[in-house]
């Protein structure tokens, strides 16, 4: 197959991923990225002149890649999908207050390979995370729809061809899709679920998360439950358990 030519994109697509607050893993149960992924499909029936190309659905964040020709369609789908998750979470939590970071991060897509870029590098996330070894495996993603054809590829066959197959795309491997908020990977937890790390802990101390987040002594055994397998720094196991990111460090400040 020919070389995927640099065209400009007249309609757009915006990369869009949203975090959880502080890196909280807020997806981290698999009901959790199912409720998720049931939002963002409900929302994007709801509107008209906005579609859904490509999605992934990690512990921690969510990669999400909208078409649209009305812009201000994205700030009300993430309004609706964010309202309507935070709600849900905070129940199960038995938490309150702001569950997502900033609402969200967008960039532009602007020509036709940053575009095939942008969809592998999306599939690709649970892969680099050491999740799964090929990206069609990992089950919260749009991968396996694609190589299915089962997406909406028309949008995507009106730029590229009638004849266009995700599977069969040759995308040039020298040019890497690179999203600028790409920060704080916790790549070797990722490696293992997060749901079952504090499964196996809460099991273990007969608690719960909920528990864990109000108990300092609690939060100092995770932290020593963690460092056995992984090395990790205090902000980061904070993230995991949704907590303030300086919590370790000041309750180890007052048994000093």
């Amino acid at each position: 197959m020919s070389r995927i030519a640099r065209k400009n994109i007249v309609s757009k697509f915006v990369h869009i991923v949203a975090k959880g607050i502080k890196s909280e893993f807020i997806f981290y149960k698999q009901e959790y990225k199912e409720k998720y992924t049931f939002l963002l499909n409900k929302c994007i029936k709801e509107l008209e002149g906005i579609d859904l190309i490509a999605y992934c659905v990690m512990d921690n964040h969510a990669h999400l890649l909208i078409h649209t020709k009305e812009i201000n369609k994205v700030e009300t789908l993430m309004r609706k999908i964010n309202t309507a998750y935070a709600i849900f979470y905070n129940l199960q939590e038995e938490r309150s207050g702001y569950v997502f970071f900033n609402r969200y991060h967008s960039e532009m897509i602007e020509n036709g390979i940053h575009l095939l870029s942008c969809i592998k590098y999306i599939h690709e996330n649970p892969v680099k995370a050491g999740i799964v070894e090929k990206a069609h495996f990992y089950q919260y993603s749009s991968c396996k729809d694609f190589l299915e054809d089962k997406m909406r590829n028309d949008i995507l066959c009106s730029i590229f061809g009638e004849n266009f197959k995700y599977a069969s795309t040759d995308v040039d491997k020298r040019i890497e899709y690179h999203f600028i908020d790409e920060d704080e990977r916790l790549e070797k937890v990722e490696r293992q679920s997060v749901e079952i790390i504090i499964e196996e802990f809460c099991n273990k101390y007969n608690t719960s998360i909920a528990e864990i987040r109000k108990s300092n002594s609690l939060i100092l055994e995770f932290k020593k439950f963690l460092k056995v397998k992984y090395k990790i720094s205090n902000k980061n196991i904070c993230a995991i358990l949704g907590i303030g990111k300086n919590r370790i460090s000041v309750i180890e400040k007052k048994l000093k």
